[in-house]
């Protein structure tokens, strides 16, 4: 019932879908032209895609974040969850100059952490560190909504990040102090 109850909420309160009152040119970029953008890319999804090895909703996730790997210009990507190892094949095929592992030994040198399904939160939260400016720069957070352990660790690291985008299925958080503050809600 609390999901319920959550969902409906986020679908009354989100308001920046369209880009509407975001006054930051790197979020209003962002999510008009990544977040929301519906241009297919990458032979590589077509292949998962007919391969039946993803869901509608993993493919939708993988091409996000696909798209935020390459706006964002990031050098590290850490994959952690159920489909961890298809992730991190889709993105290495699309994004060869990344280096992307599914190894959590790599917390400490990644700048782009993406935490789904099934990921070991408690692990997680051990390996981050403590001030904001050690973190990666940017963290993607699976069911943030969904699962209890998940919201938590979204709700800690909400608080100390520049930005946080809510987008109901997952959540973005970046820690980059170039950004202007902002929390933003959208639906994927």
């Amino acid at each position: 019932m609390d999901y319920l109850k959550a969902r409906l909420k986020h679908a009354v309160c989100f308001r920046h879908k369209r880009g509407f009152g975001v006054h930051s040119p790197f979020m209003f970029n962002l999510i008009m032209n990544v977040i929301r953008d519906r241009k297919p890319r990458g032979a590589c999804s077509v292949e998962m895609r007919q391969a039946h090895l993803l869901g509608r909703r993993e493919y939708k996730v993988f091409r996000l974040l696909s798209r935020l790997v390459r706006c964002l210009r990031v050098r590290e990507v850490v994959c952690l969850g159920r489909h961890s190892s298809l992730l991190a094949g889709y993105l290495s095929v699309l994004h060869g100059e990344v280096h992307i592992t599914d190894a959590p030994s790599f917390f400490d040198r990644a700048d782009f952490i993406y935490l789904g399904c099934g990921a070991s939160v408690e692990e997680v939260g051990r390996m981050l560190p403590f001030a904001p400016e050690d973190y990666p720069r940017y963290l993607v957070i699976a069911d943030i909504h969904k699962d209890a352990r998940h919201a938590a660790l979204w709700r800690r690291l909400r608080e100390q990040a520049t930005v946080s985008v809510d987008m109901m299925w997952y959540g973005l958080l970046l820690f980059d102090r170039k950004i202007q503050k902002g929390n933003y809600k959208l639906m994927l």
